[in-house]
């Protein structure tokens, strides 16, 4: 019996208890019709309606996915523009350095979520960018051979510019004696292919804008 059925028949005892003390013939039919009526009100108490209401759970919804991120240049450009500047100042060593770090972030951008124009783009000159890249790393010493690769290195990372895009505005250059083009950070002419003896010789021929 629950707590509400014991506090009702508490209740209907007392009653019961007052119509006994004050019994006689004339109340008779009507204690007896109180009676039943006290059975019927503590049978009520003691069981309860259950309550209809359901309980709601709601499922939690599930996070809308994000589009995914178009991967980034951003380590390629750093180390590109790392080995550009070391030719420009005849640094073989330094231009050595600067490309194996290339090569590496190369490599780790085909890991990277790429859109399908991006994937294409890097699938068509990863390759010839890696083998560039390598052969730039590998002749330290050499920056003759270093600047050949480089020329073919630059055209791959133009390339790549124009699928990726481009978190910074890039400058495309032309060396008429050289008959090569590369990318630069600045507009003043830095000349990697002829370096301190003619380190102004070429022109912008592009504005490459951030997007």
């Amino acid at each position: 019996m629950t707590a509400i059925g014991l506090s009702c028949l508490k209740h209907e005892i007392a009653l019961l208890l007052f119509f006994y003390r004050n019994l006689n013939l004339k109340v008779m039919k009507p204690f007896i019709f109180m009676v039943a009526i006290i059975a019927t009100t503590i049978a009520a108490c003691s069981n309860p309606q259950k309550s209809n209401a359901k309980t709601v759970i709601s499922s939690p919804q599930s996070s809308p996915k994000e589009a995914p991120q178009n991967a980034s240049l951003g380590a390629v450009m750093t180390h590109y523009l790392h080995l550009k500047n070391a030719l420009a100042s005849d640094n073989t060593k330094e231009a050595a350095t600067a490309s194996a770090q290339l090569h590496t972030a190369l490599a780790e951008l085909g890991k990277q979520l790429l859109s399908s124009a991006q994937k294409k783009a890097y699938s068509d000159i990863s390759a010839d960018a890696l083998e560039n890249a390598q052969h730039i790393a590998d002749n330290g010493g050499n920056i003759k051979h270093q600047r050949e690769h480089f020329q073919g290195l630059s055209e791959d990372i133009y390339d790549l510019i124009k699928a990726f895009g481009t978190s910074q505005t890039l400058y495309k250059d032309y060396c008429p004696m050289a008959k090569a083009t590369w990318v630069s950070e600045v507009k003043d002419i830095k000349n990697p292919y002829l370096g301190k003896s003619m380190p102004t010789c070429g022109s912008v021929k592009e504005t490459i804008s951030k997007k």
